[in-house]
């Protein structure tokens, strides 16, 4: 028989959380997010969700808990300048 030049690729499937990703838009690096669309990875929003992104998020209410991270962030930037 023949040795076949295809190969298994074996991809871990990674842990991600459930639950409100339909319910709320999260807010994560822009660089993350296109790298989640494209890659199939998870990604991390800023109040700590993982999640593999699958579709847009557009019209949804942001979630609070990245909205406050966000607002924490820009905070700190601005007492830096």
């Amino acid at each position: 028989m023949a040795e076949s030049d295809s190969q298994t690729i074996h991809r871990r499937e990674p842990r991600t959380s459930q639950g409100d990703s339909d319910e709320v838009a999260h807010i994560v690096m822009k660089d993350d997010q296109m790298r989640g669309y494209l890659t199939g990875d998870p990604i991390k929003a800023l109040c700590g969700k993982v999640w593999v992104p699958t579709r847009d998020y557009e019209g949804l209410p942001i979630c609070q808990k990245c909205a406050d991270e966000r607002d924490r962030i820009v905070a700190g930037m601005k007492r830096l300048n």
